[in-house]
C-alpha cells in the first residue's frame, strides 16, 4: 500500500486533473519531476481544429491536513527550498496547489452511484518575485481564501497568461 503522503499527493494530482478538465484545459506530466508536478497548457479552437497555444502554467501540488483555515486566508508551512523555487522569475509561471484534506483519512473522499466527492477544496497561490525568507527549513505562506482552485479560476487565469498578464 501507498504511504499516506503518497495517498494525499495522488488525491491531489486527481483533484487538479478533474478540475482542468472541467476548465477544459490540458495537462502533462514532467518527468523526471524536479520541482514541477503537473503542467496546464490552453487550447483554443482555431477554425476546425483545437490546438494548443503553447500557453503553460506549470504546478507545484501539495495536499495537507494540517493547514490553519481561517475566514481570510490558508496558512500552510512550506519548506524553503519550494519557497525558493517558486519565488524566481522564471519565464513560465509556477503555481503553488495547496490541497485541504480532513484529518481523518476515512472522510478525504466518497463515492455513491450518483457522486464522487473529495472533502474540502485547494488553493492556488503565486509566490513569483516574493522576498527571501530568512527561516531554513520552512516559511507560513498566507492564500487568500478566494484563490480557491476551481474550473473558473484556471479559466481566469489561463486567460490572463494568455493575454501576457500575471495569473493573478
Amino acid at each position: 500500500m501507498l504511504t499516506r503522503n503518497h495517498r494525499e499527493e495522488a488525491l491531489c494530482r486527481a483533484y487538479v486533473q478533474a478540475v482542468a478538465a472541467l476548465a477544459g484545459v490540458g495537462t502533462s506530466t514532467p518527468f523526471p519531476d524536479y520541482g514541477v508536478d503537473l503542467s496546464l497548457r490552453n487550447i483554443e479552437q482555431r477554425g476546425r481544429r483545437r490546438q494548443d497555444t503553447r500557453v503553460q502554467v506549470d504546478l507545484q501540488l501539495r495536499a495537507t491536513t494540517r493547514a490553519n483555515v481561517t475566514a481570510t486566508d490558508v496558512r500552510y508551512d512550506l519548506d524553503v527550498d519550494t519557497y525558493n523555487d517558486l519565488r524566481e522569475l522564471s519565464q513560465i509561471r509556477c503555481l503553488l496547489v495547496v490541497l485541504i484534506l480532513p484529518e481523518e483519512e476515512g472522510l478525504w473522499l466518497s463515492q455513491t452511484p450518483e457522486e464522487l466527492l473529495i472533502r474540502h477544496c485547494a488553493y492556488w497561490h503565486s509566490l513569483r518575485g516574493e522576498g527571501a525568507v530568512s527561516a531554513t527549513s520552512s516559511t507560513r505562506i498566507a492564500i487568500p481564501c478566494g484563490q480557491v482552485f476551481s474550473a473558473d479560476s484556471v479559466r481566469t487565469f489561463m486567460t490572463r497568461l494568455s493575454r501576457g498578464e500575471e495569473p493573478c
